[in-house]
């Protein structure tokens, strides 16, 4: 890994709706920094605008958070906290996370995350509502 890299990135945004643009900015910044392929920026792009967006509009107005780390050889990883830690009950189990149906006005969103995304776990991260989001590397396959 280069040396010159920041595995672990923060950065904190206000909970306003131009944020959930300069949050997708600042991940897909830090991804090709670290050597992401684009299949993962553009995912993890999808990723963060849909978290931040939720907490924008679901939150209680405090920061929004969003962690980039890349320390892992096996995850490439991002979290995303902000609001209270009192999040809606389909938020804190992401297995049950499901795209809605076509009839519905709402509710694709966190089930498309949990299609993109290999683990997601919730909980507080510094006294806010954290959504931690894991997705495995593809290692290449040894040269012979």
């Amino acid at each position: 890994m280069n040396a010159s890299k920041v595995e672990r990135a923060q950065r904190s945004f206000e909970a306003v709706p131009a944020s959930a643009r300069a949050a997708r900015q600042f991940v897909v910044d830090t991804l090709r920094q670290q050597g992401a392929d684009e299949q993962v920026v553009a995912d993890y792009a999808l990723v963060v605008s849909e978290l931040a967006t939720n907490i924008i509009e679901h939150g209680d107005g405090s920061a929004l958070v969003i962690y980039v780390d890349a320390g892992d050889p096996n995850w490439w990883e991002l979290e995303v906290a902000g609001g209270s830690p009192g999040c809606p009950d389909g938020l804190r189990e992401p297995d049950t996370w499901r795209v809605a149906s076509a009839e519905e006005t709402s509710g694709r969103g966190l089930g498309i995350v949990r299609h993109l995304i290999d683990d997601i776990t919730t909980g507080t991260n510094a006294g806010q509502a954290s959504i931690r989001c894991r997705r495995r590397r593809h290692m290449a396959a040894p040269l012979i």
